[in-house]
């Protein structure tokens, strides 16, 4: 077994039952989440080389199985779009569309805002979201390995999570708030 064969099984072990749960909360659906779980998967074995080198291979895996499933949903949008002007006699576009919007609407989360906020924070304040939340490591051992103290750690942690807190608002009223 190679270095890239036991990087691989150590991810899938690590990550398959999280983006499964992040799928299936994004779309609803068990059989779409496990196929986006799969398709994810069969792009990180494609793409190891390149995951292996990455700074912050987990974020990779989530961004992956959140593009594929905002191609599920895209897909899914044309197909009813299809399948109401086809019931209603080819009303306006628009009129589908909007109609559609709100059912898409309904299944937005609050988990996804997350992943795309998570996305846009800086290195620093990922890889410490990172090792705290995705690693689930210790604050201590943490504190230990930055050189900071575990109180100023635990003061970092609280203002990360006050900027997430903030960063899904401010993209929920941007983009999904009317």
């Amino acid at each position: 077994m190679t270095d890239l064969d036991s990087f691989f099984e150590d991810i899938c072990r690590k990550n398959y039952n999280n983006i499964y749960k992040y799928a299936y909360f994004s779309l609803k659906n068990k059989a779409a989440a496990e196929d986006i779980t799969q398709d994810t998967f069969v792009h990180v074995y494609k793409n190891i080389k390149k995951i292996h080198k990455h700074d912050n291979s987990v974020g990779y895996i989530f961004r992956t199985a959140q593009n594929f499933i905002k191609n599920y949903k895209k897909q899914l949008y044309r197909r009813i779009a299809r399948e109401q002007q086809a019931d209603e006699g080819f009303e306006d576009i628009n009129d589908v569309g909007s109609g559609i919007d709100s059912v898409l609407d309904a299944e937005i989360n609050e988990y996804e805002y997350i992943m795309y906020v998570i996305g846009s924070l800086s290195e620093e304040k990922r890889r410490l979201y990172d090792m705290y939340y995705v690693e689930n490591r210790p604050m201590k051992e943490i504190a230990d390995e930055l050189g900071i103290s575990y109180a100023a750690l635990r003061m970092k942690y609280v203002r990360l999570r006050k900027e997430i807190k903030d960063r899904v608002r401010e993209t929920a009223e941007k983009y999904f708030v009317t």
